[in-house]
């Protein structure tokens, strides 16, 4: 369904029709009609050309535009490598969750074995022990 919105830049009167939702097409009228009063006010110039003002005005919005795709790029390639590292963080937590999990299994058979009284012995020896120095 198409929208039609009355709307005001540099003082002149337009018609949009479009697609998008009258609050949409007035934010970018707004935007525009904001962008043209800059330029108004920065460029002597356009104040007796008024294409000359158009003109500066469409650079002015195709900078805008250019700067926040770039920033949008840049934005994307750090969720890029903020995903990968959330992926290898998860796979870390997982390995350390099955260890844990090995560990605790372990515990439980030496549990159930010594209370049980089959005779299993743990031999406990420091690093020191263990390279033959004592």
């Amino acid at each position: 369904m198409k929208n039609r919105v009355k709307i005001s830049i540099d003082g002149k009167s337009f018609t949009l029709v479009g697609e998008e939702s009258e609050e949409h097409m007035r934010q970018v009228a707004s935007y525009i009609d904001e962008k043209m009063a800059e330029v108004r006010e920065k460029a002597i110039a356009v104040t007796l050309d008024s294409s000359l003002a158009y003109v500066l005005t469409s650079i002015n919005v195709a900078d805008d535009y250019f700067k926040e795709k770039a920033y949008t790029a840049e934005l994307e390639g750090r969720l890029i490598g903020m995903t990968a590292r959330v992926e290898e963080l998860v796979a870390k937590l997982e390995e350390a969750e099955k260890a844990r999990d090995e560990a605790e299994n372990k515990l439980d058979e030496y549990t159930l074995a010594m209370e049980n009284g089959s005779g299993v012995q743990l031999q406990m020896t420091s690093s020191k022990t263990r390279r033959g120095k004592k």
